[in-house]
């Protein structure tokens, strides 16, 4: 967290872009709640991630970021929706922070999706997904294997987290809480990816009956269609950023990345 000089009352600004999962979860949090606030676009895939001013936000360089109506700027996704519902009434119905036992039921399916699903499928992505095709790296045979084991890992502990929740139709009940945000644009990526990297593995919920129902109760808000629409709207700036600008704007830092897998899988990458 960090404070500049804002006054109190001044705009909130949400950063990042709309097909990362992370800020669209903050961004769906924000319209649920029915706070105000002005999108500003930071694409890591062409290095906006690494400025100067987009560090000032957020010194890890990631995204997204929040600079609230106060001036303070909270970074990472689950701290800024924790940080909205414990300060933001309207948003502690999707954290509630005022009740202890109920948060701990929240936080216990939140984590379970950060460190068992969210995580894994990011890296799943970036290796079977990023490397070979938008870093032009030559190691398909190696992403193949790691996009297998990833899907069999991924797809147990979906499995696990269907048969321990309610699904009626939201995990922990009739109402949707800050995990149901987190898992559906989880989803919602991998059916996004599927069709851009023609990779149809990455696309979790076919095929299982549960997610799809849960899937359909998350998009028939009105909030998720206007989230949704929006990643669309960016979706011809996102393709050219990953297949024509990506390994431009990292190929500095990709060099030492590809000795080591040289090393590793004894070919050129």
């Amino acid at each position: 967290m960090a404070l500049d000089q804002q006054e109190e009352g001044s705009e909130r600004v949400l950063y990042g872009f709309w097909i990362s999962p992370y800020m669209a979860l903050v961004a769906h949090i924000l319209k649920e709640s029915n706070l105000a606030f002005r999108y500003e676009r930071v694409s890591p895939y062409v290095g906006g991630t690494h400025t100067d001013r987009h560090k000032a936000r957020n010194p890890l360089g990631k995204i997204p970021s929040l600079e609230d109506s106060n001036g303070l700027i909270v970074s990472e996704s689950q701290a800024i929706c924790r940080y909205i519902s414990r300060t933001y009434p309207e948003a502690r119905k999707f954290y509630p922070c005022d009740d202890p036992v109920h948060c701990a039921d929240v936080d216990a399916m939140n984590d379970f999706i950060t460190f068992s699903i969210s995580g894994p499928f990011f890296n799943w992505f970036v290796v079977g997904a990023y490397f070979p095709k938008a870093f032009g790296v030559k190691a398909e045979q190696e992403s193949r294997v790691f996009s297998t084991w990833s899907m069999m890992m991924i797809g147990e502990a979906l499995g696990r987290m269907v048969s321990g929740s309610k699904m009626t139709p939201f995990l922990l009940g009739s109402d949707p809480y800050l995990p149901d945000f987190h898992l559906f644009h989880v989803l919602e990526l991998g059916k996004t990816f599927s069709k851009i990297f023609e990779m149809p593995l990455l696309n979790l919920v076919e095929g299982n009956e549960a997610l799809q129902k849960f899937y359909e109760a998350m998009s028939s808000r009105p909030s998720t269609k206007e989230i949704i629409e929006a990643q669309e709207g960016e979706y011809p700036i996102t393709k050219r950023e990953l297949f024509e600008e990506f390994g431009k704007a990292y190929e500095e830092r990709l060099k030492p990345g590809k000795a080591v897998l040289q090393a590793m899988f004894g070919h050129e990458v």
